[in-house]
């Protein structure tokens, strides 16, 4: 093994211990079923009412074809031969290459005496009987069973179980001879296990276990496989670019498609027995394929001609024995040449493939080709088996086998599925920590924006109060100290000019207060600001502001001129239009809101855009820097001045410039 692999092999605990359990059912294997079969002996209480034939009689007839059913009742001239004494188990040879005259027909009977049976009621058990052909079984002249299945693929991986007369519960029909009549293709050979005949409770545990053993396991290990192989297929449909799920699922497939004729024989075959026979055996193929392509994804320099050598192998074994092409005889003439020749040519695809996971120190691999390697001897003692060559007591292995391949797909997928987790584990680990630390980032990030937010802020703060002071206040003083250098400017004038600059100036504070984006707080504000003004000059102020909608635009920029706007109006009316009374009210308009001053002064015709002084031009200016209008109009007995505001943030407006003297009382 290469340096990096030897670092990489470090089995877990969980894979350790699921080796040694492959480790132990391959020494199991290899030891022999016996011991997997043994149950304990027969109680000493009931050894009198057991038998077990080690030894019978045997008649060999050469026969045709056979025909219909077996007679109800045998002839004795049918029993006419040279019987001969034979120990059992009992086989007789097959032909492992077919030849000419492979389609001749033998009877064999093998006759079994009952006379030293002493249980009543007594019960005949046969692990095994094995052939191409089918079986009758005679209590004295009596037939007592039958076979009903194929005749190729019959039951013969089921233990024969009944009443040795035929009819439980009736001691009084007790046999003195139990005949076994199989009738089999000469080139096919058959075999028979050593028989029992006692006492049912006796023989009925054994009986159910070599039946569990034979063909109920391979019943429950197929549905087990095909509930993995329909979640291996769920699970590639919903992600394709993992093949090792289909693979399994095919695996999977043709692992039930061969276990069929395990437990199936006993009732003729839904299709015909060509097909039946061509799809099972040739799955032994098709297994070995979708294996060996199954290990390759867990080895990722599996050597891939190999595999392609493999599905060549199916596709010709496929093609030439298909029923429908006949080129060569059928397959239960094929049958064991075709497993024989899956097995050399698996054995270097096993070995080959085990050596690759090896050298790269795959682990997942490394336990495929493991179970790989187990499946070996079991073939290889199943083809021995079938061949006659091992007892016909064994039993066949390979569905108990099938339990390695299922812990070891489960062990795959559960390891994934744990690899999985821990992967993502460490993915949200490592992105919660990059998060933290972007996090960090930008909380330093913001702290440094906000900080030069607030220094933004605080500077266009400063210049636009400076702005302000300077279009405002500044520009009032200003004019007022020419008038006053020229000596035009009286005491009351300059009391005026200071208190209109001091209202200035509050005015200037207050737009600095959170207004919230409503407008009746910021027109209170003012109504605060120019009350005693008001009182002063004996104007009488009637307020109707009702509820109006916020303005979500409204900020201190835009607040300070809606307030300059209405003082500009407010302070005209004080000093140009002679009232004695200011209505102020607020209205909701289609798109918008509108402030409305209405004295009952000397009235108002000339219009804004004409007017020579500041005021009025600046008003316009600041409506319009805000998306507002400002219009007068003649009112009954006064002038109505209205100032409208837009519900929505106003376009970007002209940027207000002020005159060089803003108050109208100056201009």
């Amino acid at each position: 093994m290469k340096p990096e692999a030897r670092v990489f092999w470090r089995p877990r605990r969980g894979l350790a211990a699921l080796l040694l359990l492959v480790m132990v059912a391959a020494a199991a294997f290899f030891a022999g079923p016996s011991a997997a079969i043994a149950l304990p002996d027969v109680p000493d209480a009931n050894a009198q009412n057991v038998q077990h034939f080690t030894r019978a009689r045997v008649l060999t007839q050469p026969i045709e074809a056979p025909t219909g059913d077996p007679p109800r009742q045998l002839d004795a001239a049918a029993l006419a031969g040279d019987w001969k004494p034979v120990a059992l188990p009992y086989t007789w040879p097959r032909a492992v290459v077919p030849g000419a005259g492979t389609d001749a027909w033998l009877r064999t009977w093998i006759e079994l005496d009952l006379r030293g049976v002493q249980a009543e009621n007594a019960f005949f058990y046969l692990p095994r009987w094995q052939t191409i052909g089918r079986v009758a079984v005679y209590a004295d002249e009596r037939l007592i069973y039958k076979s009903a299945g194929d005749t190729v693929w019959n039951a013969f991986n089921f233990p024969l179980w009944m009443p040795a007369d035929g009819q439980e519960g009736d001691g009084s029909r007790a046999p003195r001879t139990l005949r076994i009549r199989i009738d089999s293709l000469t080139s096919a050979g058959g075999a028979v296990s050593t028989a029992w005949v006692g006492a049912k409770p006796a023989l009925e545990p054994r009986f159910q276990w070599r039946r569990a053993l034979q063909s109920r396991i391979s019943e429950v290990m197929s549905i087990a496989v095909m509930g993995l192989g329909l979640f291996a297929f769920s699970v590639w449909l919903l992600r394709r670019r993992e093949s090792i799920y289909l693979l399994f699922a095919l695996y999977t497939l043709f692992m039930v498609l061969r276990g069929l004729h395990y437990y199936m024989g006993l009732e003729p075959l839904p299709i015909p027995s060509a097909w039946f026979g061509w799809i099972t055996v040739n799955s032994v193929n098709a297994l070995l394929v979708t294996w060996f392509f199954f290990v390759a994804t867990l080895v990722p320099r599996a050597p891939r001609w190999v595999g392609r050598a493999l599905l060549v192998l199916l596709a010709l074994s496929w093609t030439v024995t298909m029923p429908l092409l006949q080129v060569l005889p059928g397959m239960d003439a094929l049958a064991p040449l075709s497993y024989l020749l899956t097995i050399l040519a698996g054995i270097p695809a096993v070995l080959i493939i085990a050596w690759a996971a090896w050298r790269q120190g795959s682990r997942e691999g490394i336990l495929a080709s493991l179970v790989g390697i187990v499946d070996l001897p079991v073939a290889i003692h199943d083809w021995l088996m079938q061949n006659y060559f091992v007892s016909p007591e064994d039993i066949y292995l390979w569905p108990v086998s099938t339990t390695a391949r299922l812990l070891m797909f489960i062990y795959i997928i559960l390891r994934r599925y744990v690899g999985a987790v821990d992967d993502v584990e460490r993915a949200n680990a490592h992105l919660a920590e990059r998060l933290r630390e972007r996090e960090a980032e930008l909380a330093a990030n913001y702290a440094q924006l906000r900080e030069v937010q607030q220094r933004e802020t605080l500077s266009r703060e400063r210049q636009r109060l400076m702005q302000d002071i300077h279009d405002g206040m500044g520009s009032q003083l200003i004019s007022a100290l020419k008038v006053a250098e020229a000596g035009k400017l009286s005491e009351p004038q300059m009391a005026l000019v200071l208190r209109e600059c001091i209202d200035d100036l509050k005015l200037t504070v207050d737009s600095l207060e959170p207004v919230e984006a409503d407008l009746l707080l910021l027109l209170a504000t003012l109504r605060y600001r120019l009350l005693p003004r008001l009182r002063d000059s004996s104007l009488r102020l009637r307020w109707e502001v009702i509820d109006v909608p916020p303005l979500e635009w409204l900020d201190p920029r835009s607040a300070l001129h809606i307030l300059r706007i209405l003082q500009e109006g407010i302070s005209n009316v004080m000093q140009h239009a002679g009232a004695t009374e200011l209505r102020v009210a607020t209205a909701r308009e289609a798109d918008g809101v509108a402030v409305i001053l209405v004295d009952n002064g000397r009235g108002f015709t000339a219009q804004p855009e004409g007017a020579t002084g500041h005021g009025l031009s600046n008003m316009v200016r600041r409506a319009r820097a805000i998306g507002g209008e400002v219009t007068w109009e003649a009112a009954e007995g006064g002038t109505r001045f209205r100032l409208w505001l837009p519900l929505k943030a106003p376009r970007q407006g002209a940027p207000f410039v002020a005159g060089d003297s803003e108050p109208a009382s100056l201009g």
